[in-house]
Order: C-alpha cells, then sequence, then structure tokens
C-alpha cells in the first residue's frame, strides 16, 4: 500500500530545545494518537499529558479556558476557530480517505444493507458525519439505499438545490441494525467484539489498526484490502472518487448540530500549538515521514 506524504506548513516557528523535555500536555483526536506519541518521543518529551478526546470536545475545552500545550485534530473544518484563538503555530498534515472495515467480506454495496453496521457519534467525530454524508451520496448515485436505516437513528435528511442538509439529534439510539460509538476506537471495539459487522472508518485509523495491508481488489467504488488483526482476518474497503473525502465533495453538504452548523469538506488533518512546549511537538511532526500514518 503505496501512500505519499503532502505536509505543509501554515506557519513557522522554532522550538526552544530547553523546554522540549517532561510531560507534554495535548488534546489529540483518538485517530493522530500514534503519530502525536511518536512525536512527542521524538522531541525528547514524555506522553503523559496526552489526552485522547473528540476534536469537536477538545476544541471547546479551550473555547472554555482549559488551553492544552498543543491540539490536534483530524476536522480541518474546526480551523477556523481554533485560529481564532491565536495559536503560535499551525501544521497540517496532509489529506485522507473514508472506508469500511468489515469481518465479513462485502460482494457489493448493495450487501451493506444486509449487515450491522457502526458509525463514530457525528456530534464528536468527523468520520461520522461524512459517514452520514456518504450514505445520502452512495444512494443518490444509486449504490445502495442505506438512508431507511440511518434515519432510524434520529437522523433527518433534506435536499436542497445544491446538495443536502442533515440534521443530528445530540443523542443517536442504536437503531436498524446500526450502532453508534462514542468515537472511532470505540466503534471499532464493536466490530472486534462482533457487536457489528462493518464500521465506517478512514485511512489513518485503519493503518494504526493493521499493520500491514494486502490489496485484493479493486472496483469503481473502492479499493479492496484484507488485514490480519490478533489472528483474525478483517476486509478493508477505501472508497474511491468523491466517496472517499479527499477532495471537497462536489455538493453543499451541511450538517446541522444542536450547538451550530459545519459544512461537510475534504478530510484533513492539523496540529497547532500555544506555548513553546506545543511547539516542541509540532517541529518534531515536520521532520516526520507522515505517510506511513495514512496521511497524503
Amino acid at each position: 500500500m503505496l501512500l505519499t506524504s503532502s505536509s505543509k506548513p501554515v506557519s513557522v516557528q522554532t522550538s526552544n530545545a530547553s523546554v522540549c523535555r517532561g510531560d507534554v500536555v495535548g488534546y489529540v483526536a483518538p485517530t493522530l494518537f500514534k503519530a502525536v506519541s511518536d512525536a512527542v518521543g521524538q522531541a525528547g518529551m514524555s506522553a503523559g499529558g496526552l489526552l485522547s478526546i473528540g476534536s469537536v470536545e477538545g476544541l471547546r475545552r479551550i473555547q472554555q479556558g482549559a488551553v492544552p500545550d498543543f491540539y490536534a485534530s483530524v476536522d480541518i473544518e474546526l480551523l477556523r476557530e481554533v485560529e481564532r484563538l491565536r495559536p503560535r503555530q499551525v501544521y497540517v498534515l496532509g489529506r485522507f480517505s473514508l472506508g469500511l472495515v468489515c469481518r465479513v467480506p462485502i460482494g457489493s454495496p448493495g450487501e451493506l444493507n444486509e449487515v450491522s453496521l457502526g458509525i463514530a457519534d457525528p456530534n464528536k467525530a468527523p468520520v461520522g458525519y461524512r459517514a452520514l454524508a456518504a450514505v445520502w451520496m452512495l444512494k443518490r448515485d444509486g449504490y445502495v439505499d442505506l438512508l431507511p436505516r440511518v434515519e432510524g437513528l434520529g437522523v433527518r435528511y433534506v435536499e436542497t438545490g445544491g446538495g443536502i442538509n442533515i440534521t443530528v439529534p445530540p443523542v443517536l439510539a442504536p437503531a436498524g441494525g446500526i450502532q453508534v460509538g462514542v468515537h472511532i476506537a470505540a466503534t471499532w471495539s464493536m466490530v472486534e467484539a462482533g457487536v457489528v459487522d462493518c464500521m465506517f472508518a478512514h485511512r489513518p485509523f485503519i493503518l494504526s489498526v493493521f499493520s500491514q495491508l494486502e490489496e485484493v481488489g479493486k472496483t469503481e467504488l473502492w479499493h479492496v484490502y484484507r488485514g490480519v488483526r490478533d489472528g483474525k482476518m478483517y476486509h478493508v474497503y477505501l472508497f474511491t472518487g468523491k466517496y472517499s473525502f479527499a477532495e471537497d465533495p462536489p455538493y453543499e453538504i451541511y450538517v446541522v448540530f444542536t450547538q451550530g452548523v459545519a459544512r461537510v469538506v475534504r478530510f484533513e488533518a492539523f496540529v497547532a500549538s500555544f506555548t513553546e512546549r506545543g511547539d516542541c511537538v509540532v517541529d518534531a511532526l515536520r521532520g516526520m515521514d507522515l505517510s506511513r500514518y495514512g496521511f497524503g
């Protein structure tokens, strides 16, 4: 599986090596935890102060005054709000794509209606609301109609002239063979335990789960891989084209939450530092090959 890195700086600061020691406090999206932990180690610091937390929840904590040394998010839509908080620097890690991880093989998209599904809570996880957007696009283009099952969670779709508005309730109760995880890692635990057959995931998280993936096929919709975890075989489907969200979707897709509205754009991750100690982590990330973590 060949990945390339396209990470680029938004702004540049130079950290003082004398402060790069001890614990560093960071709010880190679960997807980024491995890469960030490695960066903390390379910076000569301890990861004891890292908190694995959803991007939205982490941002709310900062806005309420609990400012960490740095913040790592997979939700590029939040960058504008983060910049209002005047970080010392921001570093964009790269783009990535949406996929599925399954305990059972999926022969065609239509078979997704025959399996149980896991979705990370869209109120907390960007992969969750992009999964809801993908469900609409797959139905729109005639691949599979999962909308009735998803609407059973309390989600509502209203088509507009240029796309779709998706209203998400504050609490999504399991329904229609769909389970909702607190975040992507919790959703993966459901797959491991056999609670669900498949889950929506993305490339960085998938690469954090499987040390190696073998490509075994492809269609116009996805590339098919196999991976082994704890002696069990899993099936991975990485979407292509607009369904991957590696680029902004060609529709106006808005997600309406209780606390606001977000436009769905590409998958892209970033890190923002708020202290010199945070700069140490960002500087370490700049020197790493981030393609190994699924960013490209």
